[in-house]
């Protein structure tokens, strides 16, 4: 959606994030969620329905998917307001919008939960029609925006406010229970930064554990990660390990670790691997029990893609795979071990055939 939000890194781990609360100009905003045969609730983000009680409710954004601050974006917020000027298309037309406002002093906060096909379009939001309406008409299609990052609890000046009879919604599916979310507004603690282990190289105090395993020199793989980054790459035999070893307490105030894997085109390569069986014992679980998070070409437009998953950590104490939990205190270690006692993440290979695996970005949060 922006082009450059101010985000500290590591962007998009959800915690500790700074603002420097300065509007930036030149985006522009359509609408999906209802009567377009799209819908809000089976976004790239993997929400699942969106309940309107919810923080923020139905005022959600897809953001660009050729954007450069597109991966990690779930769940991180912008606030929003409209601009009455000209519009481009990027087809060399432009639209007139400059009475297309309902008031520009107001604005809306959105939390990004999908994902939005923008072609070459660098900066660009899809929105729920829910918060598009409180900004202009929906006849207008497209409209000028000013923007910039927010935290999600953040309630501005001058909230732009539902119209009269806003568009009807979903109902939740039959059967339908809600989660918990990873939302930053259920953070136990909002300063703790995500822990990286590694991301375009070894953290500092983070060394290779791998066993049975041929690792490609950094050299080669340098370029192999996401987005032309770094990358850990190595054929994984049957019974071989991928491991990076920290040090005793790193799990401590951890809720999830998050990596991503290079999946190929059009299908999954290490399709047979695990996730991170923390080491004394714990619970493994693959990967393909798992949903992705995120997805990310290798690089950009780019068809190679790299996905990213987040496993919460008391699934390796034996919760369901794809659990949620927003409380760091369900994980108090695993396999006999107290959460003190771990200091390994490592990927198996319990499958049938030797696996080729680039792994990158991953982090404990």
């Amino acid at each position: 959606m922006v082009a450059d939000a101010g985000l500290a890194a590591p962007y998009g781990d959800r915690r500790g994030i700074t603002y420097d609360w300065q509007w930036r100009t030149g985006a522009r905003g359509t609408w999906y969620g209802t009567g377009d045969a799209w819908t809000i609730h089976k976004g790239a983000c993997n929400y699942g329905y969106l309940y309107p009680d919810e923080p923020l409710g139905w005022d959600i954004a897809a953001m660009s998917d050729v954007n450069r601050e597109y991966p990690d974006s779930c769940g991180l917020c912008y606030e929003l307001a409209c601009d009455n000027t000209w519009v481009p298309d990027n087809l060399g037309a432009w639209f007139d919008r400059t009475s297309a406002c309902f008031d520009q002093s107001a604005s809306v906060v959105v939390r990004v939960t999908d994902a939005c096909a923008a072609g070459t379009v660098i900066i660009l939001t899809c929105r729920s029609v829910w918060a598009f309406e409180k900004l202009a008409e929906t006849k207008w299609g497209v409209i000028p925006l000013r923007y910039r990052p927010v935290p999600c609890d953040y309630k501005p000046g001058r909230q732009a406010k539902p119209i009269a009879h806003p568009s009807p919604g979903d109902s939740p599916p039959q059967g339908a229970s809600r989660i918990a979310r990873d939302w930053p507004e259920f953070m136990q603690d909002t300063t703790l930064k995500a822990l990286s282990l590694y991301e375009d190289g070894y953290a500092s105090g983070v060394s290779d554990a791998s066993t049975k395993t041929w690792i490609q020199s950094q050299a080669d793989s340098a370029r192999s990660g996401a987005a032309g980054s770094a990358a850990v790459c190595g054929k994984v035999p049957i019974g071989g390990i991928l491991a990076f070893r920290g040090w005793n307490g790193m799990f401590d105030k951890r809720k999830l670790v998050e990596f991503w894997l290079y999946v190929g085109n059009p299908g999954y390569e290490g399709k047979d691997q695990k996730t991170p069986d923390l080491w004394g014992g714990c619970k493994p679980s693959r990967v393909l029990n798992n949903k992705p998070t995120y997805y990310e070409p290798t690089y950009p437009y780019g068809t190679y893609y790299f996905w990213g998953w987040q496993v919460y950590l008391p699934v390796f104490a034996g919760w369901p795979d794809n659990s949620v939990t927003s409380q760091y205190s369900n994980f108090q270690g695993c396999g006999g071990n107290s959460v003190w006692d771990l200091n390994t993440v490592e990927f198996r290979n319990d499958g049938w055939s030797e696996q080729w695996v680039c792994v990158d970005r991953v982090r404990l949060a």
